[in-house]
């Protein structure tokens, strides 16, 4: 049931409790909602209508204009990125909306809207934050909003590249953390949020290169860290964060370029470790890590072009190695006689059989500038079935 009137009698009483700013060419905007709603709407230019549709359609001359909500029911935003969203250019949430515990693609492509509001307490049942503000471009900053019920933040701010800061918000529930801060490029620093319960790390940050510096959050339930810092060529140095219940490392800091250390933190769980410091170009050292369960090392330094020294008796145990565990694991370093003796031996001290290295390329040393320990681990592992690749 729909229809248009003007200073309808049956309106809800009380204020917005949603308004949007609207930015018209001319033409078609169509409100859009999700699930069971029944609403009011005031478009801004004398008209108001109600509604229980989910796809509200509107024609407006163009021109700029406020769009104010009223429901006693519910109303929760659904625009998921249709081009309606285009011509949003502010969000705020004036009071208790109504708007359930699903959030999910509620503004994902508002690419136009330059602020976002929410009072207190609002968003506070909410525990969908799937796509809520993806690919909203244009938001310079963010409220501290009531996200304490938040469970799942999937890509909720991904692509929100002019955000320069972002606000110490609740998210103690969290368990989904999938790419939620992806390419949020202009973002110098992150707050010490609660992750405690997190527990998917999957590109977190990727892509986030202004970062200079990040804070030690607690990851101490994150099994998943795929992706997760990758491009971040802005950090100079990263925190000792809890990693032990990590199985999963693939390209975790793959492209920090800039890293100059790294700690020494807990990869006890970890099984997948290809391509993780891939191109971690100013790292000259590494920590002596602990590998037992690593399965995949494929081009985990590969690249690593100022890598001199890595220590004895990594490889000593892992788990069940692939046959191409180690291709190209240490591809275009710089690795010194030493280290690459600390390896080789480790490697034989390992056991396993049949298993690809690459340790050439770039200025590591040469097969003619090995220590006898190396040549003997060396040849050892050519009859164990190894096919290595080395400098001359």
């Amino acid at each position: 049931m729909s229809w248009t009137t003007v200073n309808d009698q049956r309106n809800p009483p009380g204020d917005a409790q949603i308004t949007y700013g609207i930015t018209s060419a001319g033409g078609t905007f169509n409100l859009r909602s999700t699930g069971t709603v029944d609403y009011e709407v005031e478009w801004g230019d004398g008209t108001v209508e109600r509604s229980t549709s989910n796809v509200l359609a509107h024609t407006y001359a163009a021109g700029n204009y406020v769009l104010k909500i009223r429901t006693s029911q519910q109303y929760v935003p659904y625009f998921n990125n249709t081009t309606d969203e285009d011509q949003i250019t502010s969000v705020a949430l004036v009071s208790d909306l109504g708007v359930g515990t699903d959030l999910t693609s509620a503004w994902y492509g508002a690419n136009n809207m330059t602020g976002f509001d929410a009072a207190s307490g609002v968003t506070s049942s909410v525990i969908n934050f799937i796509n809520t503000w993806r690919d909203c471009s244009s938001l310079t900053s963010f409220p501290l909003i009531d996200t304490s019920s938040g469970t799942s933040f999937f890509y909720a701010w991904t692509n929100c590249n002019n955000l320069t800061s972002f606000p110490l918000i609740d998210t103690s529930s969290g368990t989904n953390f999938p790419a939620t801060w992806a390419n949020c490029t202009s973002l110098t620093s992150f707050p010490l949020l609660d992750t405690s319960s997190g527990i998917n790390f999957f590109s977190t940050w990727q892509n986030c290169n202004n970062l200079t510096s990040f804070s030690q959050i607690d990851t101490s339930s994150g099994t998943n860290f795929f992706f997760a810092w990758t491009n971040c060529n802005s950090l100079t140095s990263f925190p000792q964060i809890n990693t032990s219940s990590g199985i999963s490392f693939s390209n975790t800091w793959q492209n920090c370029t800039s890293l100059t250390s790294f700690p020494q933190i807990n990869t006890s769980s970890g099984t997948n470790f290809p391509n993780t410091w891939q191109n971690c170009t100013s790292l000259t050292s590494f920590p002596q890590i602990n590998t037992s369960s690593g399965t995949n090392f494929t081009a985990a330094w590969r690249d690593c072009s100022s890598l001199t020294t890595f220590p004895a008796n990594v490889f000593d145990t892992t788990g069940t190695l692939i046959a191409s565990a180690f291709n190209n694991a240490f591809a275009n370093c710089a690795l010194t006689a030493q280290s690459v003796e600390n390896i080789l031996v480790s490697l034989d001290t390992n056991g396993a059989t049949g298993i690809t290295l690459s340790i050439n390329g770039g200025t590591t040393a040469g097969q003619s500038s090995w220590t006898a320990a190396a040549t003997t681990a060396y040849n050892n592992l050519i009859a164990k079935g190894w096919t290595i690749t080395a400098n001359p």
